[in-house]
């Protein structure tokens, strides 16, 4: 009797842990074609980034531009009060909200000497990174989500990541 407990007991420990693996995700990375000639490369992305867009402004300059977030359609409100003043407005706490920061960067390759953040708005933040040494290859970490992009050639680059609008 003992022995068909202990079996028993076994078995649905088993099936429990079995279960508890089941449902775990590890971020599943998504391989990005880099053979296209096009001044960068962009190597991988994590499933909960939509797109990454990468594209350059100038030839000259030595600065990068990377906004992180969820894209937003903004509503215009052209709403005119009594007054003759229009505009939209937004509550303190839509206005105090912060979007998503990087908590990493890994420097694969290359260098640069300053980087600052700011808020672009509620959802999305923009990364400013001057005086680079070229090639430049970023490893950036945001939570779970993860891209890795390599810009091959000097100028001014604008480097888009928008998360999935869940």
């Amino acid at each position: 009797m003992k022995k068909h407990a202990l079996y028993t007991i076994l078995f649905l420990l088993g099936i429990a842990v079995t279960n508890t693996f089941a449902f775990v995700k590890e971020p599943q990375q998504v391989k990005i074609d880099t053979t296209q000639n096009t001044g960068y490369a962009l190597f991988s992305k994590t499933g909960g980034i939509e797109t990454v867009n990468i594209r350059k402004i100038k030839k000259g300059g030595n600065t990068v531009y990377v906004t992180l977030g969820i894209k937003k359609l903004e509503i215009i409100n052209n709403n005119t009060t009594a007054t003759g003043i229009s505009g939209k407005s937004l509550s303190e706490q839509e206005r105090n909200r912060v979007g998503p920061l990087f908590d990493k960067i890994d420097v694969l390759n290359g260098g640069y000497d300053d980087i600052k953040v700011d808020k672009l708005n509620a959802d999305q933040n923009v990364y400013t990174i001057k005086n680079i040494n070229y090639p430049l290859r970023l490893r950036m970490q945001s939570g779970k989500e993860i891209v890795e992009f390599e810009l091959k050639e000097p100028g001014r680059w604008d480097v888009n990541i928008n998360y999935k609008n869940n």
